[in-house]
């Protein structure tokens, strides 16, 4: 594998060229800490292979930082860093001590401070144990790549992503980051300073904060900050408190208060010009970050738009791609990679402002869907595929048979494509006309479709008649879906939130909406009013016999829904700009602050807050535990152009997923006459956050289409 492409360095992975036989690393300590350190005597690195819990090699450092070490050779979709370790404290030679590391670069020099060991820390957090670092590819590789997005292990300075808009002072991350730097500044450069409040010293604070976090007991300052990481909203206060010990050089921005949770969150925005109304996400096997687009762009907030004609593909270290054409029309929520064949899957609801702010004749159609292959090269017609009675069309699901599913939010049906052929596509109505169907979703048992207005959540054979209807108190306008594992099928309730598909269903609903929106917060995401809108989840039994609804967790008008590599759900919230997570049925996976299923893994106020959030509709988690959010919405929207412009990357907070990389040997779908574009590519400091907007919009449906009815079921 060649290294991986960064703006300025390459991590040095498995099989690079970088490895030439015999070559060296020239290295250098340093420290952020305003006091310095005068003499680094006795400091010892370790340069470190991934898969293996022994150096490489080894070298004392000089007095000055230096040292020169021998390049390691990391097996195989592996990578390689330095360990850096203190020597013992004269006094004190069974006390902790501190230890800091930096992913190693192509560039054939390395920079070890607190900087580039906090920036490994969280990016590689799912991947640092006691017993090393490993993991499977490309999530270990990609994890690696986007700590350089933190802090640029070449030169120890912070990333220019980190330092720079849609990053830098437009977010608290900056501050956050340069807060986490400060505690470990703490204990490598006077970790006894501050006998009477630590007196076994700041590196055992680390190590406590790290145990608290974590069921095992970090062996070092590493491992202690990659546990916080994974765990960020145990006793955050302690590590602050740390932070206060080590003034830091240049008085960069800090934390002025302990926050909820240490996370660490960049915002991406590709070209800083197309995103708009980022509606929801799809990850396939390299860990590239598929992104649907409500609407054009347009920064004046006050000009309306009509609908989105582009769809992006976001590398793991946030560089962007953009593709058109395939009758792409103001994409909403529905968005799914065949792993099949990697071709990637559209629905195109039709987001616009009504006319005449976008033209009659640039209205969507509200009734198609598209194809693209993994190269981008659109494989569906200039109208998309219109088959099989598409109607403003939402999520979409692709299932064991290869089946294309979409749920139609106008008229209570659901479209089936089977085996992804669409001339063959037929409608199915499931719900009543104005139920909402919203989301859908395979668990290899069956799928299931929730529906928003119904308060329902249907579970359909694979030939479209209906298998079981759930309905009653567990459901409350229920959107986003996700399959874990086992086939647990994990629910978010918004509890207010109707869809204009075209019109909502009553001006009660419309009203209720209305008034979510209102609600204030904050600077730290605690609400400062009633009705504070929160909702709830529910977890539905693989094969729909029982139903669990839990609250907490900071859920405020939840959106999207997703499940992370060990079942836990993890969930968009429209309002209060945070993420919330809950245990899944596999509580061996879940925190010990959240032993059963269904506890809340995220702080019960405020969630996982980011002052760089603003609506979340899409979640998506990927092969690096990094948890996706897309800025759908502006904060205060102005209705016919109210599209956020950014997604955002929580990183190394989730268990990593894994996606099977294409089977070559399936054929492509492929129209009759394909619409192609040539794909551009945007250089992205900063990147994207997007996904679907809710728009309070009175949209134009069209056409007609052809329902083969089945009996709905109740029970």
């Amino acid at each position: 594998m060649a290294a991986i492409a960064l703006s300025g360095a390459g991590v040095i992975a498995g099989g690079s060229a970088a490895q030439a036989a015999g070559a060296t690393v020239d290295g250098r300590l340093e420290t952020v800490a305003a006091a310095g350190v005068a003499d680094w005597t006795g400091w010892h690195v370790d340069a470190m292979a991934s898969a293996n819990a022994s150096p490489v090699s080894e070298t004392d450092v000089a007095p000055d930082g230096t040292f020169t070490i021998a390049q390691p050779q990391p097996p195989t979709n592996g990578v390689s860093y330095i360990l850096a370790v203190a020597p013992p404290d004269p006094a004190r030679p069974s006390a902790a001590r501190a230890t800091m590391a930096a992913v190693l670069t192509a560039g054939g020099a390395v920079v070890v401070n607190e900087r580039t060991t906090v920036a490994m820390a969280w990016a590689m957090a799912q991947f640092v144990s006691n017993t090393g670092v490993d993991g499977a590819a490309p999530g270990l590789q990609n994890s690696a790549a986007m700590s350089q997005n933190v802090a640029d292990s070449a030169t120890g300075a912070e990333s220019s992503v980190l330092a720079s808009s849609p990053n830098g002072s437009e977010t608290s991350t900056e501050a956050e980051f340069n807060t986490l730097t400060a505690a470990m500044a703490s204990c490598v450069s006077a970790p006894f300073a501050d006998q009477r409040d630590y007196p076994d010293g700041t590196c055992a604070g680390i190590l406590s904060a790290g145990s608290a976090a974590d069921k095992a007991a970090p062996s070092d300052t590493l491992r202690a900050l990659s546990a916080i990481a994974r765990n960020p909203g145990i006793e955050p206060a302690s590590l602050y408190g740390i932070a206060q010990q080590a003034p830091l050089e240049g008085n960069p921005p800090v934390l002025g208060s302990a926050p909820d949770a240490w996370t660490l969150a960049l915002r991406f925005d590709g070209d800083g010009q197309s995103l708009a109304g980022p509606g929801n996400f799809a990850i396939d096997y390299k860990g590239d970050v598929w992104v649907i687009n409500n609407y054009q762009f347009n920064a004046d907030v006050n000009t309306p738009v009509c609908g989105s004609d582009k769809i992006f593909e976001f590398s793991p270290t946030g560089q962007m791609t953009t593709y058109t054409g395939g009758g792409l029309s103001g994409a909403g929520y529905g968005v799914q990679i065949d792993v099949h064949t990697g071709n990637v899957w559209v629905s195109n609801f039709g987001f616009a402002a009504p006319a005449p702010g976008c033209p009659t004749d640039q209205q969507p159609p509200h009734n198609s869907l598209s194809l693209f292959a993994p190269n981008g090269t659109a494989l569906s017609p200039a109208t998309g595929f219109t088959q099989g009675g598409i109607n403003w069309p939402q999520g979409l699901a692709i299932d064991a048979n290869n089946s294309v599913w979409t749920a139609n939010c106008n008229n209570g049906t659901v479209t089936q494509v089977p085996g992804g052929a669409p001339a063959n596509a037929t409608a199915f109505q499931v719900f009543g006309q104005d139920d909402q169907p919203f989301d859908v979703v395979d668990n290899h048992h069956s799928l299931f479709v929730s529906a928003i207005n119904g308060n329902a959540v249907d579970l359909l054979n694979y030939d479209g008649t209906v298998e079981k209807s759930l309905t009653g108190s567990d459901f409350n306008n229920p959107m986003g879906l996700a399959a874990a594992p086992d086939g647990t099928v994990w629910v978010s309730n918004s509890g207010v939130i109707t869809l204009p598909c075209p019109t909502r269903p009553t001006a009660e609903d419309t009203a209720a909406f209305d008034a979510a929106l209102q609600v204030q917060f904050d600077a730290s995401g605690h609400p400062t009013g009633d009705p504070f809108p929160q909702g709830s989840v529910a977890a539905i039994s693989p094969d729909g016999s029982t139903v669990s609804q839990y609250a907490g967790g900071g859920i405020t008008i939840p959106w999207g829904m997703a499940v992370d590599g060990k079942g836990n759900a993890w969930i968009a919230n429209f309002a209060g700009k945070r993420l919330s997570a809950f245990c899944g049925t596999d509580t061996s996976g879940c925190p010990k602050q959240a032993p059963a299923t269904g506890d809340p893994i995220s702080p019960d106020t405020t969630g996982y807050f980011f002052d760089g959030l603003t609506r979340n509709t899409g979640v998506a988690i990927d092969q690096s535990g990094n948890v996706w959010l897309t800025n759908n919405w502006l904060e205060v929207p102005i209705q016919t152009n109210p599209g956020g412009h950014q997604i955002v990357a929580y990183l190394g907070l989730a268990a990593p997923t894994s996606v099977p990389k294409p089977d070559a040997s399936v054929t492509p779908v492929t129209p009759t006459t394909p619409a192609t574009s040539e794909p551009t590519l945007a250089d992205s400091g900063s990147n994207v956050v997007p996904l679907l907007a809710i728009a309070l919009l009175a949209l134009l449906a069209g056409g007609s289409m052809v329902i083969r009815r089945r009996e709905r079921l109740h029970g």
